[in-house]
């Protein structure tokens, strides 16, 4: 009896411009912070900066897989115009500012480690750093968003 193949996955579509620009951005942000995180000695602040940056290689494959989504929904070069897709480049820029904000405290406490590594600062930078962390903004519903409101069905009499 001859065995069936499975289907070989055919490989993804590239992304469009639009939507790569964000992976690329955001990317290129995660790399920064591996790289400071790498010029620090090692220590314990190396060691909760490596672990930060665990939480945001997770969070910049979150940010891949949104991109995906947006561009399946609108594949566009340098504007959007559907609602779905427009959410999504909010939540990314939303992500692009947060991964931003993540280097330059990085680099903050990595120039105040180096200066002085028992510096009260460094501790609270870092973990003013982790919360930033764990609450990007890939998850978290946009503050722009209004909730969805119920409709109020009104219910007529009729008049006999």
């Amino acid at each position: 009896m001859p065995r069936l193949r499975a289907a070989a996955e055919q490989p993804p579509a590239p992304m469009s411009r639009y939507w790569k620009a964000y992976v690329a951005d955001c990317s290129t942000s995660v790399a920064r912070f591996h790289r400071i995180t790498s010029v620090i000695s090692a220590g314990q602040v190396r060691s909760w900066l490596s672990e930060i940056g665990k939480r945001l290689d997770d969070e910049l494959d979150a940010v891949r897989r949104l991109a995906t989504v947006g561009d399946s929904i609108e594949p566009a070069r340098f504007r959007i115009t559907q609602a779905p897709a427009k959410r999504i480049a909010g939540r990314l820029d939303a992500a692009k500012a947060a991964f931003s904000d993540a280097v330059d405290r990085a680099a903050e406490i990595a120039e105040q480690a180096v200066l002085d590594p028992t510096h009260n600062d460094v501790r609270a930078h870092l973990e003013v750093l982790g919360r930033q962390a764990t609450q990007l903004a890939i998850a978290a519903p946009l503050e722009d968003e209004p909730e969805p409101a119920s409709r109020r069905r009104r219910w007529r009499r009729n008049a006999s």
